[in-house]
């Protein structure tokens, strides 16, 4: 309890500013009004709906938007009023990840995390996490994911699954992981999934082609080496405190995403401080899930289980016949850093589920980056809606 005040007055920060910083966000930037929602399972999650009130409307999908790795649900803030003025959704439900945004955060040893000491011969941890592998931490996040579908789907809606970065990797895990259930249990209506800008695709490279850590320039050993000890960008949030630490996420901020204006960029960067320097929990995901490698043709982030070389293809295969999937889409920024290390793996998937009859495409949104929903909306949501 000491801790946890010592904490909350070092950061200015607790669980009920956070939640005020998503609403005031979201009041402000999105014209349709929104009911902020909390889940047994500790999901944090809003729902829009259209304002077009007509008996079609049941028929109408709703559109699921999961968020990617240090982010939260009010990032989608420009899409969802686009969706429903289209006329073609009829809810928009924003969702953050457990132990990530508004959502409940487990402590370590309820966490994804993975051991300082973990190696194929040992499985201790310093918090003996059962999450510490890839496998389990991605169940930390899908086994909440799917509790929370199943009561808040409504009975036969269309529903149509979008994830960024991250999230578009948890995403594909969870379209593969209802396909490979038993034909006994019910499948969520899942007709549509777009995964933007998804980490995993490739493959990690094989140990042959990985260039030896002492052979890395100073700054990328000193990275490997934070990553492989769980030390994550929001660790150094938490250590400078409010003044500094809200001043740094600002700055960073508009470096990443400098064409919002003034009144966005504030609303956000308040938002994503609290979602920052909440307790420690989905963050160690960045370790369990994902791995830093570097090789002669470059370096980049690879998921330690990945979904490419026809992984999503097989899941789906195994009920095809009673798949309510129609389509799945893949779209990178035109000029997004995850797009050179996973495009050619990814356009290879689509082809692959392309070939069972399912309508698959992979896209480049253009004028974009890694931040494709904020970089170029228009785009994105014209893909969303034909995909």
């Amino acid at each position: 309890m000491a801790a946890t005040q010592l904490r909350q007055w070092w950061t200015a920060s607790n669980p009920h500013l956070l939640l005020e910083s998503q609403s005031s966000l979201l009041r402000s930037l999105v014209r349709h009004r929104h009911r902020q929602r909390s889940h047994p399972s500790g999901i944090n999650w809003v729902e829009f709906r259209s304002k077009q009130k007509s008996a079609s409307n049941a028929n109408l999908p709703t559109v699921i938007l999961a968020h990617g790795f240090g982010s939260g649900l009010g990032f989608f803030f420009k899409n969802v009023d686009p969706l429903l003025s289209s006329g073609e959704v009829s809810r928009v439900l924003c969702v953050d990840w457990l132990g990530m945004g508004g959502s409940a955060r487990p402590p370590c040893r309820e966490s994804p995390i993975r051991s300082v000491l973990h190696s194929s011969s040992s499985r201790f941890s310093l918090c003996n996490s059962e999450f510490s592998t890839a496998n389990k931490a991605v169940d930390f996040f899908l086994d909440p994911f799917d509790e929370w579908l199943h009561d808040e789907a409504r009975d036969g809606e269309p529903l149509w699954l979008f994830g960024h970065s991250l999230g578009g990797y948890l995403a594909g895990k969870y379209v593969m992981r209802v396909h490979e259930r038993s034909s006994q249990v019910e499948m969520p209506n899942i007709e549509k999934c777009v995964l933007a800008s998804p980490v995993g695709f490739q493959p990690l490279p094989k140990v042959n082609e990985r260039m030896p850590t002492s052979d890395l320039p100073a700054a990328m050993r000193l990275v490997d080496a934070l990553w492989s000890s769980n030390f994550t960008p929001q660790s150094l949030v938490r250590m400078m405190g409010s003044s500094r630490g809200k001043s740094s996420v600002k700055k960073a901020l508009r470096g990443r995403i400098p064409h919002l204006n003034d009144q966005s960029t504030d609303l956000l960067s308040d938002y994503l401080y609290h979602i920052t320097v909440a307790p420690a929990s989905g963050e160690y995901a960045m370790n369990s899930l994902l791995e830093p490698y570097a090789s002669a043709q470059g370096a980049g982030v690879f998921a330690r289980e990945h979904i490419g070389e026809g992984e999503i293809a097989k899941a789906i295969r195994q009920n095809l016949h009673r798949s309510p999937l129609k389509s799945i889409l893949t779209c990178f920024g035109d000029h997004d850093w995850m797009r050179s290390g996973h495009e050619a793996s990814a356009r290879a998937e689509m082809e692959s589920i392309s070939s069972m009859g399912i309508r698959s495409k992979f896209d480049i949104v253009s004028n974009a980056g890694h931040h494709l929903y904020l970089d170029n909306e228009p785009e994105l949501t014209r893909l969303i809606l034909e995909g």
